[in-house]
Order: structure tokens, then sequence, then C-alpha cells
């Protein structure tokens, strides 16, 4: 089975960006996102061409945000951990995880493929 709720892949995924020799701290986008969470304004589209760090940040959020892991440790150095609203949102909102650069193996089409998340979730 395939889960895409609060699951620990972006947790896991953040965890290996944070081993790279070279790691540049963008965690202050978490900071923007915390400042409109319940608003009219909540919602993001994040457009950059590729190779510009979309999946790394998205893991980054999602390792943030996801509910049922404590990822205190991961964030404690970074700049967001120094703000007002670090405490106040990490790991307190639940997050759907989906990965659409290869198909899960009961699915042959990007159809099916949604038809499944809706029905795992």
């Amino acid at each position: 089975m395939y889960y895409y709720l609060d699951t620990n892949i972006p947790v896991e995924l953040f965890q290996r960006v944070l081993k790279k020799k070279i790691y540049i701290d963008k965690s202050m986008l978490i900071n923007k996102f915390n400042e409109v969470i319940g608003s009219e304004d909540c919602y993001f589209c994040i457009t950059r061409p590729r190779r510009f760090g979309k999946t790394m940040n998205a893991n980054m959020l999602g390792a943030y945000y996801t509910q049922g892991y404590d990822t205190h440790e991961l964030f404690k150095d970074l700049k967001i951990a120094q703000t007002s609203t670090y405490e106040e949102h990490i790991n307190k909102h639940h997050v759907v995880y989906i990965d659409f650069s290869t198909l899960p193996d009961p699915c042959t089409t990007y159809e099916e493929y949604i038809s499944w998340i809706k029905y795992c979730i």
C-alpha cells in the first residue's frame, strides 16, 4: 500500500540534503508560509526552471509541517528555528506527499494514478 498523508518520505529526503557538504539555508521560505496559514493568501504556486530546488524546498516544507514526526533536530540549526512562528507550526499540519516523477506499480497512466491516490487517501 502506498501512503500519501503524513508520510516520512519528505523527512528522509530532507535529512539527506542536510548531510551534503554544501547546503544553502532556504528555511526562511517556511516563515513566509507560516505567515499566511489560515488566511485567504495561503495558496502558493512555486514555479522555477529545472534544477532550481523546487523538490528540495517541497521536501523541506513537508519535513517541517508533517504531523507524526519530530523534526526539531533537523531544523534546530537553521534560520527558521529563530523565528516567532517556528514552534507554532512545526509538525502540526497534515501533508499530502505525491511524487509524479514515476508511476506506482498498480498504475499504467496518470489518470489511474490520480484515481489510486484518491482511493488511498
